[in-house]
């Protein structure tokens, strides 16, 4: 019986038995489209592990067919192959940046595939140098292809460095032109509470460590079964097996983690602080006129005025049980909008700081000219509410310094922190006066601000983005009480775990993201974001309170379990309250953050990537292995034939 094209295309090849035909297909334009093929459908099957669509396994096994068709390739095929992979993974799991300019996710997934690809390039290196003794290469292509099986104490060395060197590059896109550090493979694992856990010691790179080891070693366990198919001696996959008692290992690990972590969070290790949460859930106005300032502040204000009305009913319950010896716990001590939910600044550019003396007081230089109503409507709100209140506000609002004319001055994006409180010296009671401020530090470019454009001012006329932010000089957390010290994180701040192990490090016990991705309101966007928060709490062992402007203002712990939600639905049911944080709708809510009294860094925090550092050094034990292998190679074809 004659057999098919189809089946020439894809059973296992043997250069020893291949038909003429086979031989011609190895380097066809057929074997090209059809592994481009398998490297698009693989590469956009990974997007499907990250949040979204949340389907993990699929991260344990899409890089294989990546290193399966890399393994016996030319570097520059190799590095195509990468760059189309990465091309579709990053384009699918970016896409959601299509609601900005449709064309930002195709050239996204050009600028992210060139990391895969620089990691696929690598995968034939190893795989010849370190997989294929040299006195078996030196006997040329048909030696190589007729090489049994791979040994497994050589498999286990490539494992090792090509799962180094994949989160060598994450590390690197993490930081490079300022970095962009979203779905990294980590990203996958955030709802795995047991295996997360690790990040406390490895930082997000332990994850992404994992997964792609794991990958790596199923390529290696298909050859090996490859090898049986071909005649070969069955034996056990044990790179497999290594690589799973790794997984195993660091699962059980966090397993351990929680008794510890539940008695130092214990009621009487932790102060108990109430923040009330605002998620208007306003469309995105970052530009908006008078009248979208003002619905944006009308929706904002009624949401506190709500939380403001629910204090004061609990303060009245608590009034009437005076005689109990157990002093109630306070009501209300903060209450939070998102960034820059209403699109103005709170000060105008011509309330300046006079010194030192008056941003701590809280007086300003006031010029005899009149403000705009509308700025002056929102001030007057705000220190009615907190005024009625007796609640400090934080916000997100941009904020002006060094003024030196109308048109050259620094703006910032800021957490600005209003509250009242006495002049010094007198009866008078200044409302809402700033009594802190955070100004972001990692500003978003082509966002926030245009990279070069002091420089070449043509960059800037080209983007039109109209504004140019400063970047904030410091991580400086917030002292919202004696014992309460917020590390503030704004936008996509909380993306970066330098910034939160940055903020913690300067004093922070509770982290607080305010941020606003009513950019993305159709798309998985948010849940991507909201992933990374959960990973920040791990790495700090600290609870994280966010506030979105959409959705996802929620209060995660040190485990990063969602333990709280500005939106909740009762189950029909059974009756009990089922957190929906996904839900796009105002809402307001109060949450209860427990705030460790006497907390120790974490690893992690202490000493940053030293996991990193561990990789760099296992990727150079095995770059020297490949050198010396190929000096042996080199060194023995070089010989005269006797």
């Amino acid at each position: 019986m004659k057999e098919s094209r189809f089946s020439i295309y894809f059973r296992p090849f043997r250069a020893d038995r291949a038909t003429p035909e086979e031989l011609a297909f190895r380097v066809s334009w057929k074997r090209t489209v059809r592994d481009l093929l398998v490297l698009t459908l693989t590469g956009m099957a990974l997007t499907t592990a990250f949040p979204g669509v949340n389907f993990q396994p699929a991260a344990w096994v899409c890089v294989a067919p990546l290193l399966w068709l890399c393994a016996d390739v030319s570097k520059r095929r190799a590095f195509a192959y990468g760059m189309t992979w990465g091309y579709f993974w990053s384009l699918t799991s970016t896409f959601f940046l299509r609601e900005i300019n449709l064309a930002i996710p195709f050239v996204f997934g050009a600028v992210l595939g060139v990391f895969i690809a620089f990691w696929a390039m690598l995968i034939p290196v190893v795989c010849r140098s370190l997989l294929v003794p040299p006195e078996v290469r030196v006997r040329g292509a048909a030696a190589v292809a007729a090489y049994p099986r791979y040994q497994v104490r050589d498999e286990i060395l490539a494992m090792f460095t090509l799962a180094a060197w994949w989160v060598i590059l994450e590390w690197i896109r993490s930081w490079i032109f300022t970095g962009f550090p979203w779905n990294l493979l980590a990203a996958t694992q955030w709802k795995n509470l047991n295996l997360i856990q690790i990040c406390e010691y490895t930082g997000i790179y332990g994850l992404s460590f994992l997964v792609i080891l794991v990958n790596i070693a199923l390529f290696f366990t298909a050859k090996d079964l490859l090898a049986v198919a071909r005649g070969a001696k069955y034996r056990r996959p044990f790179t497999l097996y290594a690589a799973l008692a790794i997984v195993a290992a660091a699962a059980v690990s966090g397993m351990g983690v929680w008794k510890k972590y539940n008695r130092l969070y214990a009621p009487e290790n932790v102060t108990e602080y109430k923040v009330g949460v605002v998620q208007p859930d306003l469309s995105q106005r970052r530009a908006g006129g008078d009248e979208s300032i003002l619905e944006a502040l009308d929706v904002c204000s009624r949401l506190s005025e709500s939380l403001i009305a629910d204090k004061k009913a609990a303060e009245a319950v608590s009034a009437e049980f005076d005689a109990i010896p157990v002093s109630p716990s306070p009501v209300l001590q903060l209450i939070v909008w998102p960034e820059t939910a209403v699109p103005t600044a709170y000060y105008s550019p011509d309330l300046v700081w006079a010194d030192g003396e008056s941003q701590r007081t809280g007086r300003q230089i006031r010029p005899a000219a009149s403000r705009d109503a509308v700025g002056e409507e929102y001030r007057r709100r705000m220190r009615r509410m907190i005024r009625e209140s007796g609640t400090p506000f934080l916000i997100g609002t941009l904020t002006y310094d060094n003024i030196r004319s109308n048109t050259e001055f620094d703006m910032f994006n800021s957490a600005l922190l209003l509250k009242e409180f006495p002049l010094t010296g007198g009866n008078i009671r200044y409302n809402a006066d700033a009594a802190g401020r955070y100004d972001k530090v990692h500003i978003v470019p082509f966002g926030e601000f245009i990279p070069l454009n002091d420089k070449f001012p043509a960059i800037g006329r080209l983007v039109g983005m109209g504004r140019n932010l400063t970047r904030g000089k410091a991580f400086r957390p917030l002292d919202l009480t004696k014992d309460v010290r917020a590390g503030i994180m704004i936008c996509y701040e909380d993306v970066f775990a330098y910034a939160a192990r940055e903020l913690v490090r300067n004093g922070a016990n509770f982290l607080l993201v305010i941020t606003n991705d009513a950019w993305y309101p159709t798309s998985t966007e948010p849940e991507q974001h909201y992933a990374n928060s959960v990973l920040r709490t791990v790495e700090t062992r600290l609870p994280m309170l966010r506030c979105g402007n959409s959705n996802y203002s929620v209060l995660i712990d040190q485990f990063g379990r969602t333990v709280d939600s500005a939106t909740k639905r009762i189950d029909p049911a059974t009756g009990d309250t089922e957190l929906t944080p996904w839900e796009q709708k105002a809402a307001s809510a109060v949450m209860t953050v427990k705030v460790p009294k006497n907390y120790t860094p974490t690893f992690y925090v202490r000493f940053g990537n030293v996991f990193v550092l561990v990789l760099w050094v296992i990727f150079a034990c095995g770059m020297a292995m490949v050198l010396r292998n190929n000096w042996l190679f080199r060194k023995n074809a070089d010989k005269p034939e006797a």
